[in-house]
């Protein structure tokens, strides 16, 4: 086996195609990540990507946009992560972490943590979930209607709130906030957030956005005062609806385990578990 930097997104997507699209559900983060990529170059401010081959195919797969994790696909072959492991020692040796799926998240730390001398700790375990077919929620009130560049200050202090409350072990950068309004807003059928109002004002938001087969919901949020009313549910039920009816195979997201509120609010419309994915930190 070897481990091959790819330098350009449009030729890592085609080289790992095999491995990363032969599970969209598994690796639709990955998906996410390249998609933005490939829609607005300027997503992230660098990007860093990897191929395992074997006898000339694509066996394994990475990628990082600094300052977050490596984030690793599921591997066609065990020994592309430890292959995986080496070289990243070498070509990125200041790793902060890596998120990817177990068992792989746990042996790709057990290998760095091994070979570099620091310490693995899981700062956030999450559920990979897939839906294809929606189970109507209860009907609350309110509607949805599409968010647009009016609502960007609500949008921007909703996701700042949903960050502080859901993403506090994870790193962020100053700017994300910033490049994923920029990047979903005016983006027409590519990505987008929709709000659920009722009396004319806002009381929930989701993200989403295409990826190969299907599509990304995410984030979700709901301030504490309107939580319980089944806001949320109603939102991401029309919108996974949405994306299913306009062509999508499948819709993905992901949910901390450790919240056992919405893990059953979204298995109640549909979503099933098919993974879980493990946010993993080095430290020294």
């Amino acid at each position: 086996m070897l481990v091959r930097s790819v330098a350009d997104v449009w030729r890592f997507s085609d080289d790992a195609a095999s491995v990363i699209e032969r599970d969209r559900a598994a690796n639709n983060l990955v998906l996410g990540i390249v998609q933005s990529l490939l829609d607005r170059p300027d997503s992230y401010p660098e990007t860093r990507c990897w191929i395992v081959e074997h006898d000339g195919a694509a066996v394994g797969a990475a990628i990082r946009t600094p300052p977050y994790n490596v984030v690793v696909v599921d591997p066609l072959h065990d020994d592309a992560i430890d292959e995986l492991v080496g070289h990243l020692l070498i070509d990125d040796p200041r790793l902060p972490g890596v998120t990817a799926n177990t068992p792989w998240a746990s042996r790709f730390a057990e290998r760095w943590a091994a070979a570099s001398g620091s310490t693995a700790r899981t700062a956030i375990a999450q559920g990979v979930y897939v839906l294809t077919s929606v189970r109507a929620p209860r009907v609350t009130a309110g509607s949805s209607r599409e968010a647009t560049t009016d609502d960007r200050p609500l949008l921007e202090r909703w996701m700042h709130e949903f960050e502080h409350e859901a993403l506090t072990a994870m790193t962020r950068d100053e700017h994300a906030t910033e490049r994923a309004l920029d990047a979903r807003l005016g983006e027409g059928d590519n990505a987008g957030f929709t709000l659920w109002v009722v009396d004319g004002s806002p009381v929930s938001l989701t993200g989403w956005m295409r990826i190969p087969g299907g599509a990304r919901i995410g984030p979700v949020y709901t301030p504490p005062a309107g939580r319980g009313r089944g806001y949320a549910s109603n939102l991401v039920a029309e919108v996974s609806q949405q994306v299913l009816s306009d062509g999508a195979e499948a819709c993905f997201l992901y949910t901390d385990l450790g919240n056992p509120t919405s893990n059953g609010i979204y298995r109640a419309i549909g979503y099933e578990q098919v993974a879980e994915s493990l946010m993993i930190e080095f430290d020294g």
